[in-house]
């Protein structure tokens, strides 16, 4: 696929799939501690403080977009812990 971006587009497109890779693993990833807690997609939503109708979207959805700020808010409220790894391999928690 990305020998059909030109050249010049080439790095921006590599980093979008790379944003869409990593969201849908944070969106799987909410969604098997999901299960795994046996908590429903309700109860997740009034912890995480967001619509239920969005969170049922979001999870459901073969399209979904979550901002940055409603992924932190599900992982949060699931207990998942995130951390940044910096290029020097210094460990950074985010949530």
């Amino acid at each position: 696929m990305a020998l059909l971006v030109p050249a010049e587009g080439r790095e921006a497109y590599a980093a979008r799939v790379q944003a869409l890779v990593a969201r849908n693993a944070a969106l799987s990833i909410i969604n098997s501690q999901l299960a795994e807690a046996e908590m429903s997609k309700a109860t997740l939503a009034r912890k995480a403080g967001l619509n239920e109708s969005a969170v049922r979207r979001l999870l459901t959805a073969e399209t979904a977009n979550p901002t940055s700020d409603n992924i932190f808010r599900l992982m949060s409220a699931l207990g998942i812990k995130l951390e940044a790894v910096t290029p020097s391999g210094e460990r950074l928690a985010l949530v």
